[in-house]
């Protein structure tokens, strides 16, 4: 497929035309359309240079996993990507290293399993977090020094033959809690504990304590996230059945509570309201005569 025209909002390419696989998406195949999201086949095997060149509007790519080409600059000005979703097979070879290494703003991948039934299920969120190199020079000596900053690039690394590496992953949170944010990290501590794919004893360990020790904060942040304030209402900072919710004092209840209420949010007020009602029950009144 060298050329789409006009995919519109949401591009579905297909597997097959006139009857053959469609293999290869060309050079510039799909380069400054208005296109937000795409959707691969499983039977493509090559991504042209510039695939997606100044797609202003791309937002979520989907793919699959097996062997795919990547050509150069395929993501080159792409600065709304947000989002991949990878179809794996049992191998979990993919060509996921490509695409988060041609993008260096914050990336959140759906890791995609088939179960034991057949049926596709997300094992792994992760979160790739944002990087950006700043070039200093230094005139006098006539050099250019190349400074780093955030931790994006380190994530990006936690690859080997073509296959994440949720080892190296996890071992990254200890820089994640030092250099970034406390939500920022609490969102890949949650989004591991939520879908435990690859997750060791020590690294389970690591991010439950930092949501305990972050507790309040992090229940701030979810309030906009209802599935992830679910799960932390459901589950104790080691991602078992429990409330990471226990260790709240009836003042942050409270606040929690009035934020919730201000911001309209029914639902997740009245979670609050109940769990409220139970960990702290009101003294009945006594009168004596």
């Amino acid at each position: 497929m060298t050329k789409i025209l006009s995919p519109g909002a949401a591009c579905v390419i297909p597997e097959t035309l006139s009857g053959l696989p469609v293999t290869d998406l060309g050079d510039k195949a799909l380069a400054q359309t208005g296109v937000e999201e795409v959707f691969l086949p499983r039977t493509l095997r090559r991504l042209g240079r510039y695939c997606f060149y100044g797609c202003e509007r791309l937002s979520h790519i989907h793919f699959y996993g097996g062997p795919l080409e990547t050509g150069g600059g395929f993501l080159t000005a792409c600065g709304c990507l947000r989002e991949l979703t990878v179809h794996m097979d049992p191998s979990e070879r993919s060509a996921l290293r490509d695409f988060v290494t041609e993008a260096s703003g914050r990336l959140l991948v759906h890791y995609l399993l088939p179960g034991p039934d057949g049926e596709e299920h997300e094992a792994a969120r992760l979160l790739f977090p944002v990087y950006y190199d700043e070039a200093v020079e230094n005139t006098p000596a006539r050099i250019t020094v190349s400074n780093i900053h955030g931790t994006g690039q380190k994530y990006r690394y936690c690859f080997e033959d073509k296959r994440v590496r949720f080892d190296k992953y996890d071992r990254l949170f200890v820089y994640e809690t030092a250099e970034e944010s406390v939500t920022a990290a609490a969102e890949i501590a949650v989004s591991r504990l939520m879908y435990p794919h690859g997750l060791w004893a020590e690294a389970r360990s690591a991010y439950g304590d930092f949501l305990k020790e972050h507790r309040m904060e992090v229940f701030l942040d979810s309030l906009g996230k209802m599935e992830v304030f679910k799960w932390l209402m459901a589950h104790g900072p080691d991602g078992e059945p429990g409330s990471l919710a226990d260790g709240l004092t009836r003042e942050e209840t409270e606040t929690l509570l009035l934020e919730a209420s201000r911001r309209k949010m029914g639902e997740i007020s009245g979670m609050l309201m109940e769990f409220k009602y139970h960990k702290f029950p009101e003294k009945k009144k006594k009168f004596e005569f």
